[in-house]
C-alpha cells in the first residue's frame, strides 16, 4: 500500500495497461492479468499528488441527497432542490406524489413500495424536462428519434447512430441547468458525432460557457454516478 492511498485493485484480462479511476472516497485500479504488485504500488505512487488532490476536491463538495432507501423523513435532491418526504395514509388505495413548499407527500395505499413509487415518479418528472428542453431546441433541427433512460455509471447521456438519446436517470438529481446542459449536448451529437471544434463551438453558442455545468458533473455528479442504489 501506499502511505495515505489506500486503493481496490481490479485484474482484467481485457486490459492491456493499468488504468486509474478516482470515486468519492476510494481509488481503483485495474490491472492486465499477471501484473506484479511491485509494479502496480509504483503506478500508484508516481500519481499519488494528483490521487491526494482527486479525493480532496471530492471530498469538498456536498453531494446530492440520495437516500439508500426512501424512508418518512428521507431528503432527496430533485432538479437541484432539496425535498423531504412525508408519508399520508391514503384511503384512496390511489398512489400519489406531490411536490409542495420543498415536501415530497406520498399518497400510498397500505403496503405500498415508497422507492419504486419515488423512483417512477422522479422518471416522470425528468421526462418531462427533458421533452421540454428537447422542444426548446428543436428550432435548430436537432431533434432525437427517441428518448431513453438508463442507470449507468460511467456515463451521462449518449446518442445512438439511429437518433436515439439516452439520459441517466439519476440527472433528476442535478441542478437545472445541468440537465440542460446534458440534454443539449446529446442533441449536438445528432449533426457531430465527435468533440471537435465544430461541436463545442455549437454548444457554446446555444448555452455560452458550460464549465460550471462540467464541473459540477465531475464533483457532485460523480456520488450519482457511483452510489450503490
Amino acid at each position: 500500500m501506499i502511505p495515505g492511498i489506500s486503493y481496490r485493485l481490479r485484474y482484467s484480462r481485457r486490459a492491456k495497461r493499468l488504468s486509474l479511476q478516482v470515486v468519492p472516497g476510494e481509488v481503483r485500479v485495474t490491472a492486465p492479468a499477471g501484473a506484479s504488485i511491485s509494479v502496480i504500488e509504483e503506478f500508484v505512487c508516481n500519481r499519488a499528488q494528483w490521487l491526494t488532490e482527486k479525493l480532496a476536491c471530492l471530498a469538498s463538495v456536498t453531494p446530492p441527497s440520495i437516500p439508500l432507501e426512501f424512508t418518512d423523513g428521507s431528503e432527496v435532491s430533485v432538479l437541484g432542490r432539496k425535498a423531504v418526504l412525508k408519508l399520508l395514509e391514503n384511503t384512496s388505495q390511489v398512489e400519489k406524489l406531490i411536490e409542495h413548499n420543498g415536501i415530497l407527500y406520498a399518497h400510498l395505499p397500505g403496503g405500498s413500495d415508497l422507492t419504486v413509487t419515488v423512483e417512477r415518479w422522479l422518471d416522470d418528472l425528468l421526462l418531462d424536462h427533458v421533452k421540454g428542453i428537447v422542444d426548446k431546441y428543436s428550432r435548430l433541427r436537432l431533434v432525437p428519434s427517441g428518448i431513453r433512460f438508463r442507470t449507468a455509471s460511467t456515463r451521462w447521456g449518449s446518442c445512438s447512430p439511429s437518433g436515439v438519446i439516452m439520459i441517466n436517470r439519476r440527472l433528476v438529481h442535478a441542478p437545472l441547468s445541468v440537465v440542460e446542459y446534458v440534454v443539449v449536448h446529446e442533441l449536438v451529437h445528432l449533426r457531430h458525432r465527435n468533440h471537435s471544434k465544430k461541436f463545442w463551438k455549437i454548444i457554446e453558442s446555444i448555452l455560452g460557457d458550460v464549465k460550471p455545468q462540467k464541473q459540477w458533473l465531475r464533483l457532485q455528479g460523480a456520488y450519482l454516478l457511483h452510489q450503490t442504489r
